[in-house]
């Protein structure tokens, strides 16, 4: 457990550069993220499979519209090279159509960086697949409020 707790640490400290001054709001318009309509953290998910460690993070709070997400991949303390997908999506519900927003991961010194569009308030789930050199693709689940 204290080696999964040490991994997370560095894996926020390495993916999060945002300081107070950019959690701010400004004009009383707060961008949402996990949580409360007014929230201002940004995405930090942390998550274990397969014998590795996934940080899935922004480096400012999610917003309806264009985010930018950065994940990271590490088995036993070290970043894994990897194939990188991120589909956030909003399953059908009466009066609304299935919305999905799909990426490829592209490396920037071993954090892979993704856009996506999240096109409504609400709960986006979300499915990251990495394939690792072994050709094995693992699938991590979650979900994020805006």
């Amino acid at each position: 457990m204290k080696k999964l707790i040490t991994i997370v640490s560095i894996a926020l400290l390495t993916l999060s550069t945002a300081n107070a001054e950019g959690m701010k709001c400004g004009a009383g318009k707060c961008g949402a993220s996990m949580g409360s309509s007014k929230a201002t953290a940004a995405l930090h998910k942390m998550h274990e499979k397969d014998g590795y460690d996934v940080a899935l993070s922004s480096q400012k709070p999610l917003i309806v519209g264009n985010n930018a997400v950065k994940i990271a991949l590490f088995k036993d303390g070290k970043k894994v090279d990897a194939k990188v997908k991120v589909k956030f999506f909003m399953p059908e519900m009466p009066g609304m159509p299935y919305m999905e927003s799909k990426s490829k991961g592209k490396t920037n010194d071993g954090v892979y960086d993704a856009k996506v569009n999240l096109s409504m308030s609400g709960t986006w789930q979300y499915q990251l697949k990495f394939k690792t050199a072994d050709e094995e693709v693992h699938k991590v689940k979650g979900s994020v409020n805006l």
